[in-house]
């Protein structure tokens, strides 16, 4: 019997939809009930009105740029919506009557309800969007958006969002059975304390974004393209020996704009050379279906974006680089690039990620030893993710329904090699930012722990808990 639980239940006790299976009566999901019961609660729809987003068909209408469109799986690994990089509809398609009852306010928490159920974000601007069937839509209105999203995010908030899925083929939960998810409520100020750290923690990281894109500014300024325009002919020629020693022959291969900037750069830059002279030989990651709650975190495309590896919001393999014959072991300083689907977009390793495993849709750069000191990486990324970069990627890019860029294609591609001062200044702006994400990470968890404590012990030692954060808090915004 080691290891097995066993749990009894008196018929008249069950809930109204007469929930036997196991997993409903799980130690955890029962304990975590009677904590509750015992406090001060509230159901879902007693603290926020409760809907869903859009139903419809929505497919055709997904533009490159256009109103926010979120899904499931922008909320996986991201407190803050904001934060996600979701796809995209047109104005027209948002502005449909049947389309109105999803848009979202500053303030709601979105709840996802199928697939990765009990992930989260909150929105926190004022930006139009809306978003999908699989997300429920909380709008607090008497309670803290703050604290709502912080407890549902705790572990006794998943817990119950754990227990109340349900479904044979695929689980979910189901937008009736809120009233069934009940959230503690205290008298003394600690949801507004715990409000403050998440509101501190969205801060810090609209800090890290100014500080990410004071770093492009500063290197578009040193390239000499922060108020270059690219010239737009309505017609262009090339010789037919430009085109076969090329081996292309799609028009936008040949746009003048990327030679344009490219000799922009050659003429402000004196050392610019061919990537693959400074790196060892570009390779790809490893292909892999099989996904697991725990283990390793395999990064995909979509986990690499704007200069950072979202490890938080990656899926898990039951292997390690190390058990793969393949050479596909990253290493702090390392550079990944993506190179099919959202292709062109790059990060540099920090420690910490070094033990994840990278998929087959990202390349894995490094630096000969004698150009890491020559070429910082987090140089070198921001240096791929900025107009050099991408338009060198749109110019190499192949394919027909799906682009990609080739090993060869990226050691092809042109860096301009910045004096030592202006990388320096670089690396220490993507430094602070990198600072200032940490710090919103360290936020949020106290913000999900001081609830635990609340519920597990007693309001005063969870602000108890929260002085000593709430203290530095203090300290950084008057100092």
């Amino acid at each position: 019997m080691k290891g097995l639980e066993i749990s009894e239940a008196k018929e008249g006790s069950l809930e109204r939809t007469k929930r036997l299976d196991a997993e409903f009566f799980l130690r955890a999901h029962v304990d975590a009930d009677l904590r509750l019961r015992g406090l001060r609660t509230e159901t879902i729809p007693q603290v926020s009105a409760v809907s869903d987003g859009n139903h419809f068909s929505i497919s055709e209408e997904f533009a490159d740029e256009g109103v926010p469109y979120y899904r499931g799986q922008d909320v996986v690994g991201h407190f803050f919506v904001e934060q996600a990089q979701p796809r995209r509809i047109t104005q027209k398609a948002f502005e449909q009557d049947h389309m109105k009852r999803s848009h979202l306010r500053k303030g709601d928490v979105l709840l996802s309800i199928v697939g990765t159920i009990g992930e989260l974000s909150l929105v926190k601007t004022v930006e139009e969007a809306t978003c999908s069937c699989k997300l429920a839509i909380l709008r607090p209105k008497s309670i803290s958006p703050e604290y709502l999203a912080a407890f549902l995010t705790s572990r006794i908030g998943r817990l119950q969002t754990e227990r109340w899925k349900r479904g044979a083929v695929q689980m979910g939960l189901l937008l009736e059975d809120m009233d069934q998810i009940i959230v503690p409520r205290w008298r003394n100020g600690l949801e507004d304390r715990i409000a403050c750290l998440v509101n501190n923690a969205y801060s810090a990281l609209e800090k890290a974004e100014a500080a990410l894109h004071k770093s492009e500014k500063t290197l578009m300024e040193a390239l000499g393209l922060d108020h270059w325009q690219p010239p737009e002919p309505l017609t262009y020629t090339r010789k037919a020996s430009d085109v076969f020693n090329a081996g292309r022959f799609d028009s936008e291969h040949f746009h003048p704009k990327f030679d344009a900037l490219r000799d922009l750069i050659r003429a402000r830059i004196l050392d610019v050379i061919r990537l693959g002279g400074a790196i060892e030989p570009v390779i790809n990651g490893f292909d892999f279906r099989d996904f697991v709650e725990e283990g390793t975190p395999y990064i995909r495309v979509g986990d690499v974006r704007k200069g950072i590896i979202d490890l938080a919001g990656a899926q898990k393999v039951p292997i390690t680089a190390s058990s793969i014959t393949k050479d596909v072991g990253i290493r702090i300083g390392d550079v990944l690039f993506t190179r099919k689907g959202s292709y062109g977009n790059a990060a540099h390793v920090r420690p910490g990620q070094e033990k994840a495993i990278i998929s087959s849709e990202i390349m894995r750069i490094r630096l000969r030893a004698e150009w890491r000191g020559r070429i910082l990486p987090e140089v070198l990324a921001t240096y791929l993710n900025s107009l050099a970069g991408k338009y060198q990627a749109e110019k190499w890019a192949h394919g027909v329904a799906f682009y990609s860029i080739s090993q060869e294609d990226l050691a092809g591609f042109e860096v301009a090699i910045l004096s030592q001062g202006e990388q320096d200044k670089i690396k220490k702006l993507i430094d602070e930012a990198e600072k200032s994400r940490r710090r919103a990470r360290a936020l949020l968890e106290q913000a999900k722990r001081a609830v635990e404590i609340a519920v597990e012990e007693s309001e005063a030692a969870a602000m108890s808990f929260l002085a000593e954060p709430l203290k530095e808090e203090a300290t950084l915004k008057n100092g």
